[in-house]
């Protein structure tokens, strides 16, 4: 299996205290894998509410976002790391669709507001619709998760749910990526719908311990898991029993604009104590 590795990443900001949280480890992510770093602010366009926004207010609006990024790198961990900044006008969603592969960007990290409760979640928000235009993946950290992420700031625990289908194993390279290059301990989860008989416990951990390729295993410290329950909250407890620092989940992009918020990964990247890692399926 060839791992992936990640050798452009692109930070999107709106300046809020929110995307702060996601600065620590979109620098830890590039340290690790010596990627170049990218940070990204979109002024909205306010022409599809209001008034077409004339050429002196455009200005002044270009004007305060470059001042808001060079605050918002000056008060955070990016003072003095070789970033490179990117303020464009737009829809974002139109904006990143282009940056993205115009960069050749191969990771996305984005701070959500941490809503949670499956009624408070938010269709549409910045970090669901970068995941829905976004050919890679996409790296969510919540203000809960930042804040949660441990002292050493570094991975040390990685929780990989998986159903053993094709979609789900496409997020196991990136898993084993980043457990190798942060010496985590990789903690193969799967959540089954029985678990009654005395034979099917022993059969899943030999399909999850067959997951680790014969050459990881030489370094590869991991784990299995296999739970019952509902997915998402069998994930979510898993996550916090094991003491996870990431969960790198695989996610379908949403047909449309949004994606129904009892999806699995949704609830997931809203709930979790720890950022979240999901990979286009």
């Amino acid at each position: 299996m060839i791992l992936p590795s990640f050798t452009r990443i692109l930070l999107v900001t709106d300046f809020s205290d929110c995307s702060g949280a996601a600065v620590p480890l979109a620098c830890a992510v590039a340290h690790d894998y010596g990627a170049a770093l990218f940070v990204a602010h979109v002024i909205r366009d306010a022409g599809s509410t209001t008034a077409a926004t004339g050429p002196d207010e455009a200005r002044k609006a270009q004007s305060a976002a470059e001042a808001h990024m060079q605050q918002f790198i000056a008060s955070s961990r990016l003072a003095g790391e070789p970033v490179e900044t990117i303020i464009e006008r737009g829809a974002i969603t139109d904006v990143l669709a282009r940056v993205i592969p115009a960069r050749s960007i191969d990771l996305v990290v984005v701070g959500t507001h941490g809503r949670s409760g499956v009624n408070k979640l938010l269709l549409g928000s910045v970090a669901q619709r970068l995941f829905n235009v976004a050919p890679c993946p996409v790296l969510s950290v919540s203000p809960r998760a930042g804040k949660s992420w441990g002292a050493a700031r570094k991975f040390a625990r990685i929780l990989y749910p998986t159903d053993f289908s094709g979609d789900s194993l496409k997020a196991l390279p990136y898993a084993l990526s980043l457990a190798r290059i942060a010496d985590a301990e990789l903690i193969l989860l799967h959540v089954a719908a029985d678990l009654s008989r005395h034979e099917i416990l022993p059969e899943y951990y030999r399909r999850l311990n067959a997951l680790i390729p014969p050459e990881a295993r030489a370094w590869c410290k991991f784990d299995a898991l296999a739970i019952t329950g509902d997915r998402a909250e069998a994930i979510l407890n898993a996550a916090w029993e094991q003491n996870a620092d990431l969960v790198v989940i695989s996610a379908h992009r949403a047909a449309g604009t949004f994606e129904a918020p009892l999806s699995t990964a949704y609830q997931v990247v809203a709930r979790a104590h720890c950022p979240v890692l999901r990979v286009r399926s």
